[in-house]
């Protein structure tokens, strides 16, 4: 693909966190909702020096907080003109839950979830795992049993294979453990490829949710997977932004098409809180997907790099948590 293009700045590191249960920990079917909420409020009440401010973009100091950069992700002006966003940037980072149908974890129980974190983001490693700490040890997540949620430590973390954080040492040892575009094209497909979501993937175009089952659906799905790849790349791994256009990878992706689909619906939906008036109100969200098998047919030779970063990274609407994650089967 075209230097103008391509992906050869975007970088990332997935972190494996193994955790055990401390106290029993209840919590929903899709897992990444439980995450998120804790989370963003287990980050803000760490960092935030500045807790009587509710609205982060009214807050004067919003530039220099960790907080502000990572979670609420504030594009200025000329970056959203060059990458055609709104004022949400994509989050520099994707928190996959553990992938079960359990939804009780008794004490004792260890579970595994996963942390990417793209550009330089990874150099805020740190606060990640103090944040995790506390939501574990202090704040807890899932339901409220007794008046309590559940509670779970980090035993350790795990990059490329080797322990660089440990719960009795405390100690972090940097890690060089860098996915690139390079790291996945090793192998390549002839010319078909299957996927399976596996977390529910919620894709919309103009503002309208669309299910990949069209033959022409392939273009839906590259070209929303490339424009989140090369936005996160020009935001956290690179010094100029360059200006965003899928014109070459549409025309493209006409050479392939989608041959078989077998996908199922499933509606989640969350209360979401808003701070942005001098009263907090609450809504409900809907931020259901799909999941199953997609079976792609064609010249995919320019594609497979993208498509294999995107295991990591997902595609869709809702990624931060975990939302729209595939495999890739064949």
């Amino acid at each position: 693909m075209n230097d103008e293009y391509s992906l050869n700045k975007l970088y990332f590191s997935v972190f494996t966190f193994t955790a055990e249960v401390t106290e029993e920990i209840i919590i929903s079917e899709y897992k990444g909702s439980t995450f998120r909420g804790g989370f963003g409020n287990s980050f803000k009440k760490l960092v935030c020096i500045n807790p009587k401010e509710k609205d982060c973009l009214r807050c004067m100091i919003n530039t220099s907080c960790s907080y502000f950069k990572i979670f609420e992700g504030h594009a200025d002006e000329e970056t959203r003109n060059s990458l055609k966003i709104t004022e949400t940037a994509p989050r520099p980072y994707v928190l996959e839950p553990p992938v079960t149908i359990k939804r009780k974890f008794d004490v004792g129980e260890v579970f595994q979830f996963n942390l990417t974190l793209v550009g330089w983001a990874v150099d805020y490693l740190p606060y990640f795992i103090l944040v995790l700490e506390n939501l574990g040890v202090k704040y807890g997540v899932g339901k409220r049993v007794n008046g309590n949620r559940g509670k779970f430590r980090i035993m350790n973390i795990r990059s490329g294979g080797k322990v660089i954080y440990s719960h009795d040492k405390k100690v972090l040892v940097q890690s060089e453990n860098k996915i690139d575009i390079n790291s996945s094209e090793q192998i390549r497909p002839a010319k078909r490829i299957k996927l399976n979501f596996i977390t529910p993937t919620r894709i919309e175009v103009d503002g309208e949710i669309r299910l990949l089952d069209k033959p022409e659906d392939f273009k839906t799905f590259i070209i929303r997977l490339y424009g989140r790849l090369f936005r996160l790349q020009e935001i956290y791994c690179s010094d100029n932004t360059k200006e965003y256009s899928h014109s070459k990878v549409e025309t493209m992706s006409k050479q392939v098409k989608l041959v078989h689909s077998k996908l199922r619906w499933t509606e989640l939906e969350r209360i979401k809180k808003d701070y942005s008036q001098e009263k907090v109100s609450k809504r409900k969200m809907k931020y259901g997907g799909f999941t199953g098998e997609v079976i792609f047919e064609g010249n995919l030779e320019p594609f497979y790099g993208m498509i294999k970063l995107g295991e990591h990274l997902h595609v869709g609407k809702h990624y931060t948590f975990g939302l729209g994650k595939y495999e890739i089967l064949a």
